[in-house]
């Protein structure tokens, strides 16, 4: 049996959100099955769960495709009035909800990778060793010379390890402050539930190497947010043994 946590990928065939870049149905399927290729060359082990919130069943494709992987398909109707009110993040969120609801595989698991759909990480592996049992993810931050002021600015959702009870008590209703037209998206709403609720040691020791294509910017670049500034800012931390928390100034 696997060890592996399953992985969670979600996707919106039909978007209902604004300032979306890709909108061909088609052309979103061939990137998120592009995807699901690439997961399997990182891993033959692993289960996936693709969770869609446009009601896409993806089963008779992935059966034709990948008949001997394990694949869960599930799908549903976002609140597509909602999505296209507060933005992209919001639809997200019911999304990894209604797969926590239903799906066989994160039932059975402690655990679960959470991805955007059209996504992969190159050093999956190198993530993964640094699991620890609660929250793993990247982050964006800014700062003024010599570490003297640090902002934390964001976390990147596309992409994070979770523990599934801490996902429920502490993420599962951040979408639900996801507000587009205030530029105050999921990542932000995440930050603030981390900053709020004091969680430390929630930040990837490396960056993970993001691929694929984003559907909202429509670019083909490394989707990671990692960049000088960050990295310089995580090893200060290991460096110095800190807690992401005890000295970043939150300013919003």
């Amino acid at each position: 049996m696997s060890l592996l946590p399953p992985l969670l990928l979600t996707s919106c065939i039909s978007v209902s959100a604004k300032n979306t870049k890709i909108i061909d149905h088609n052309l979103r399927i061939d990137l998120t099955i592009k995807a699901i290729e690439k997961w399997l060359r990182i891993s033959m082990d692993i289960k996936i769960v693709i969770c869609d919130g446009s009601n896409y069943d993806f089963t008779p494709l992935i059966y034709d495709l990948f008949p001997n992987n394990r694949i869960e398909c599930l799908c549903f109707n976002n609140n597509r009035r909602a999505v296209a009110l507060y933005g992209k993040g919001y639809g997200e969120g019911e999304i990894i909800n209604y797969a926590l609801e239903r799906s066989k595989y994160l039932k059975e698991s402690v655990f679960f990778a959470k991805c955007t759909s059209k996504l992969w990480v190159n050093n999956y592996f190198d993530c993964l060793h640094y699991w620890n049992g609660t929250f793993l993810c990247d982050c964006d931050f800014s700062y003024l010379k010599k570490m003297k002021l640090v902002t934390f600015k964001s976390v990147d959702t596309a992409f994070y390890f979770v523990n599934k009870n801490f996902y429920i008590n502490n993420f599962s209703y951040a979408y639900l402050y996801v507000r587009e037209k205030q530029r105050h998206w999921l990542e932000h709403c995440f930050r603030d539930i981390i900053v709020t609720n004091n969680i430390k040691y929630f930040m990837f020791p490396i960056a993970p190497i993001v691929l694929g294509v984003s559907g909202t910017r429509g670019s083909g670049n490394s989707y990671s947010l990692t960049n000088k500034a960050n990295d310089t800012l995580k090893r200060f931390i290991l460096r110095n043994n800190k807690s992401y928390v005890d000295f970043i100034a939150t300013k919003r």
